[in-house]
Order: C-alpha cells, then sequence, then structure tokens
C-alpha cells in the first residue's frame, strides 16, 4: 500500500485516512500531528497513487488492516474524515486489537434510499467537475492547500473512474451492519460540524448511543469540509484526544 509519512518514526503511530478524492484531506494537520506522531497516511481507492482504482468497502477495510499489522508498530492511533471516517468505524468494529485509540469525522453510517440515491445522481451527474484543472485549483485554493497539494489534487482527479466517484455514495457503511462496535472497548471520538446534514448527526447519535466508550461532539463550525477549513478551532480538540492518557467521558 503507498502511503506518506511524516514526523519522527520513533513516535507513536497515528494512521489518517482521508476523505473521497481527497489525498490530502487533513493538510492542515500534518504539521501539528507530526510534532507528536508518526503520521502515516495511505493511498486510498479513488486518491493519489490509487485513483485509479475502483473503491470497495471490505476489500479497503481489509487491506488496510493487513498493512496496519504489518507495520509491527503496536496498537496505532486512527482517524478518518467522511469516507475515511466510516472506513475508521469498520476498522475498529472489525479489528479494535490493532488501535488503541480512534477519531470518527463526519462518518455517514446511517442514510435513507432516497439519499443515497440522491446523492448517487448527483455524482453521476457531477463527475465532469473533477476533471475540471480550473475547478479543482479554485477548490484546493479554498482549502488553503499548498502549490505541491494543489498540483497532486489535479493530477490525481484526472485519474478517477466514474463508477469509484459514485461508488463513494452508492457504496455505503452502515453502522447496522457493525455488530462488533457495540463492543469496542478503545477511547473513541466522533465529530460532525454544526451545518451537516440532519443523516450525518443522526449518525453522530447512533455512534455515542450504541458505544459508551464513544464521546460524541458537533463542531460549532463549518460544514462537510471543517477539517480543512476550521481547522485552528478544531487541531487543539484533535491533539487533546489523541494525546490524553486517561479514557474520555462517556456520552
Amino acid at each position: 500500500m503507498v502511503f506518506d509519512a511524516y514526523g519522527d518514526s520513533k513516535n507513536p503511530t497515528l494512521v489518517l485516512l482521508h476523505g473521497a478524492a481527497a489525498l490530502d484531506t487533513f493538510a492542515h494537520q500534518y504539521d501539528v500531528l507530526a510534532e507528536r506522531f508518526h503520521v502515516l497516511v495511505p493511498h486510498l481507492p479513488g486518491a493519489g497513487e490509487a485513483a485509479a482504482e475502483a473503491y470497495n468497502p471490505q476489500e479497503t477495510c481489509d487491506a488496510l488492516a493487513s498493512w496496519i499489522a504489518s507495520l509491527n508498530a503496536g496498537r496505532v492511533l486512527l482517524m478518518g474524515h467522511s469516507v475515511g471516517g466510516q472506513l475508521a468505524v469498520k476498522l475498529v468494529s472489525e479489528h479494535e486489537e490493532l488501535f488503541s485509540r480512534a477519531v470518527f469525522l463526519s462518518a455517514w453510517l446511517i442514510s435513507s434510499e432516497k439519499s443515497v440515491k440522491s446523492l448517487s445522481n448527483i455524482a453521476k451527474m457531477s463527475y465532469g467537475a473533477i476533471k475540471n484543472a480550473s475547478l479543482l485549483r479554485m477548490q484546493a485554493k479554498y482549502w488553503g492547500l499548498t502549490a505541491e497539494q494543489e498540483e497532486k489534487l489535479v493530477s490525481y482527479s484526472q485519474k478517477i473512474k466514474k463508477n469509484t466517484y459514485v461508488g463513494f455514495f452508492a457504496n455505503r457503511i452502515l453502522l447496522k451492519d457493525l455488530p462488533g462496535y457495540s463492543k469496542v472497548k478503545i477511547p473513541m471520538l466522533a465529530m460532525c460540524a454544526k451545518g451537516e446534514t440532519a443523516e450525518m448527526k443522526a449518525s453522530l447519535d447512533a455512534l455515542g448511543n450504541q458505544n459508551t466508550n464513544c464521546l460524541t461532539v458537533v463542531f460549532p463550525q463549518g460544514s462537510h469540509d471543517f477539517v480543512l477549513r476550521n481547522y485552528r478551532l478544531l487541531n487543539p480538540m484533535l491533539l487533546d484526544f489523541l494525546t490524553a492518557t486517561e479514557r474520555p467521558v462517556s456520552c
């Protein structure tokens, strides 16, 4: 598995799972996290060097579990956003022994057939936009990406196939299909932004209700891209949880 690395390999390992088609979801967290952790960012299907690969949730989860185990880094910390957040929940539910703490950001785990169909159709119609270099450069600047990250976004996006892009919405990971989640004992933090959808907030509530080891927080600013847009407030909150030695207060 191709991955990017930041920080000292002697520090505790933190695996970051980026969002759909967005390798540098955590662009504004790399530096601050690398001061405390050995940060690893695997290239997931539909992004980075894996941009041309099809996205299958179970296959991706299995590949990630095998890769993390092969690191021989003991229990690692895990954080994911959006599709990466869904994968993070699935990973700890099925492979808790690999992790010491986990953070789930904007993990859409409860969805109606209507919303899945609607978003899948929107993805089909908007697929051309992810091939438009001008739009991608505007998006990169809006997110505050570096020039290098901008170039990667433009380059990698040209390789994403339509079925992969639509699959991010159509191939759901649902909390009801993860019976192991309620039994997870590691400390977990789940968060979504104030401006996100009702289903995203319902997913957040369910994560807390189904496991008292999960602390849930509605972030007071932004919407789905709050990780990139509202990092000045978010980063200290993430660090507080990731570096804590005590368990979070049950929600």
